[in-house]
C-alpha cells in the first residue's frame, strides 16, 4: 500500500540524476514557487492530509470464490497540522476532500450505486450514502477498478470531523457493503485489490491520495470439474466469441449463458456430447471496457471465465512511446514526470539516462510535468503547447496529454 500526493520532485538536473541512479524513482523536494505543485512524499507518515499509511483493512463475511459476500472497508484520514500546507508548500487553510471513492477489482456487482453502500464516520454518528457510480477523472483516467463515490457538499459535517493539529488522532471511516447487496466474489483464487481514493477539485488538475489493500479469495470445496475456455478472450463489444466447455454432464442442453448480469443466447442451441463437451458462439454485449464474467450453466452446474472488453475506438491510439511523444522538444527537454495511479507512484523520463527511466509511454488524458531549459513552443500530441519559465528561471510546465 502507498499513500501519494500530486505533484512533485522538482530538482535541478544534476541532483535529479543522482537521485535517479540511487533510488529511482524515489521522491525528493518540491518546488515551492509553483502554486499548484504539492510535494510528493512517499514516506510512511501523514503529511498535510490523506490516508494514514497501513490503515486500510477489509472484513468480509465470506472469502470463498464465487460466493455472495458482504464487506466492510475501514481506513483512517490523517489529521491536519497546525499550519496546513496548501499546494506549493505555502501555508494556508486545510484542503478537504471533495469526494471519496471505493474501488474494487473483479468483484461483481451490477449498479453498485443502488445497493445501499454507506460511508460512516466511526463514533461520530455521521454517514453518507455512496450513491454515485465511480467515474474516471482528469489525470486519473487509467485508475483501474469499479466502484462508488461519496460527494461532499459544503456543511455536510465531514470537514468538522477531520481533526486539526493533533497528528495522533486520525479520523476512522468505513464503507459498509451489505451482504444483501449481492456482490459476488471473484471466481478465481488469488488476492484481489480494494482501493480508497480521495479527490480534490481545485486548480487545473486534481489532487488525489490513494491507498490499496488486498484480500485473498480461496477455492470452495471441489464439486465439479466443469470448465469453459474462450477464443478470443479479449475484444470490443460485438466480438464473436467461441465458448468451449468440458467436464459437464453428458447429453445435456446449455441452460443459460451470461456476460455479467446480461443473458446472452448462443447463435445456435447447444448441448453437451457423450463426453460432456460443447462448443458454441456468442456475441459480446455493449458493456464498458474492462474485465467481465462469462458464466455458462449446464444441468445445474455453472462454470465461469473472464473476458476483457476493449475500447475499439481508442485502444492502441492512447499510448505513445515516450521518446516519440516528446521528440519535438529536442534538446530543450530536461525531464518529464507522471504519476501512475495504478502503480501508486511516480514515473520519470530523463534523456540523459533513458536506460533507467521508468516512463515508457504517454497516455491519453494523462497529466505530465515537463521541465525545459528555456521557454518556447512545441507541438505535443497534435497541439501547440506554450512552454514557459517562472521569473526565477524554473521551467516546469504542467500539461494534459
Amino acid at each position: 500500500m502507498a499513500t501519494i500526493k500530486i505533484l512533485g520532485w522538482f530538482l535541478f538536473p544534476a541532483a535529479a540524476l543522482a537521485v535517479v541512479l540511487l533510488v529511482a524513482p524515489a521522491l525528493a523536494a518540491a518546488d515551492p514557487a509553483r502554486p499548484h505543485a504539492a510535494a510528493a512524499q512517499m514516506a510512511a507518515e501523514c503529511e498535510t492530509a490523506g490516508i494514514v499509511p497501513g490503515s486500510v483493512a477489509v472484513i468480509s463475511t465470506s472469502n470463498l470464490a464465487g460466493a455472495v459476500s458482504g464487506h466492510t472497508i475501514r481506513f483512517q484520514l490523517c489529521p491536519y497540522p497546525d499550519r496546513a500546507a496548501a499546494a506549493g508548500g505555502e501555508a494556508g487553510p486545510p484542503v478537504y476532500p471533495d469526494s471519496i471513492s471505493l474501488l474494487w477489482d473483479q468483484f461483481y456487482l451490477h449498479h453498485p450505486e443502488e445497493k445501499g453502500i454507506v460511508l460512516t464516520a466511526a463514533g461520530a454518528g455521521k454517514s453518507w450514502p455512496a450513491a454515485v457510480p465511480y467515474s474516471s477523472r482528469l489525470c486519473y483516467s487509467t485508475l483501474q477498478g469499479e466502484g462508488v463515490s461519496v460527494k461532499f457538499a459544503d456543511g455536510d459535517g465531514l470537514n468538522g470531523l477531520i481533526p486539526a493539529a493533533a497528528r495522533n488522532t486520525p479520523l476512522t471511516l468505513q464503507f459498509a457493503l451489505p451482504e444483501t447487496a449481492g456482490m459476488i466474489n471473484p471466481f478465481f483464487t488469488e488476492e484481489y485489490r480494494w482501493r480508497i481514493a480521495l479527490h480534490y477539485d481545485r486548480g487545473d488538475y486534481g489532487d488525489a491520495y490513494t491507498a490499496t489493500v488486498k484480500t485473498p479469495i480461496v477455492a470452495p470445496p471441489l464439486t465439479s470439474t466443469a470448465g469453459i475456455r474462450l477464443s478470443p478472450n479479449v475484444g470490443p463489444p460485438g466480438t464473436t466469441v467461441t465458448v468451449v466447455g468440458h467436464g459437464f454432464p453428458s447429453l445435456s442442453p446449455v441452460q443459460s449463458v451470461q456476460v455479467d448480469w446480461i443473458s446472452v443466447p448462443p447463435h445456435d442451441l447447444a448441448s453437451t456430447d457423450d463426453r460432456g463437451q460443447f462448443r458454441m458462439d456468442i456475441i459480446i454485449p455493449d458493456l464498458d471496457y474492462g474485465r467481465h464474467l462469462i458464466q455458462v450453466e449446464v444441468a445445474g452446474i455453472t462454470a465461469a471465465i473472464q473476458f476483457t472488453i476493449t475500447n475499439s475506438d481508442t485502444l492502441g491510439a492512447v499510448a505513445i512511446p515516450t521518446a516519440e511523444a516528446i521528440q519535438n522538444l529536442g534538446d530543450n527537454l530536461v525531464r518529464v514526470f507522471h504519476f501512475d495511479p495504478n502503480y501508486n507512484g511516480w514515473r520519470f523520463y530523463d534523456p540523459q539516462v533513458p536506460e533507467v527511466s521508468t516512463l515508457t509511454y504517454f497516455g491519453n488524458l494523462g497529466c505530465y510535468w515537463i521541465l525545459v531549459k528555456e521557454p518556447g513552443e512545441a507541438i505535443l500530441n497534435r497541439r501547440t503547447r506554450n512552454l514557459t519559465c517562472q521569473p526565477d528561471g524554473k521551467c516546469w510546465n504542467f500539461i494534459v496529454w
